[in-house]
């Protein structure tokens, strides 16, 4: 079953969980919103669900995550003014 989330930061998820997983999905519904899309590219969502015994959580490799790592290479390489 793949869960649709959507991030502090207003991006949208897909993880692929286990539908007869109540409580992950509740954890997961609990969590995701409270992370922006940055912290869950470094590795902030899976820190938080190792600690409770799930396993694993594998984000989709879909559309919006490639486009996150585009635009964090875009803005990276883009030279900004002095002061920022």
């Amino acid at each position: 079953m793949m869960l649709k989330l959507e991030t502090h930061d207003g991006q949208k998820i897909s993880i692929d969980v286990d539908p007869g997983n109540a409580e992950l999905i509740r954890l997961l519904k609990d969590t995701v919103p409270r992370l922006s899309y940055d912290e869950i590219l470094e590795g902030e969502l899976e820190r938080k669900i190792s600690k409770t015994g799930f396993g694993q959580v594998r984000l989709s490799s879909g559309d919006d995550v490639r486009q996150l790592i585009f635009s964090l290479a875009m803005f990276n390489t883009i030279s900004k003014p002095p002061g920022f």
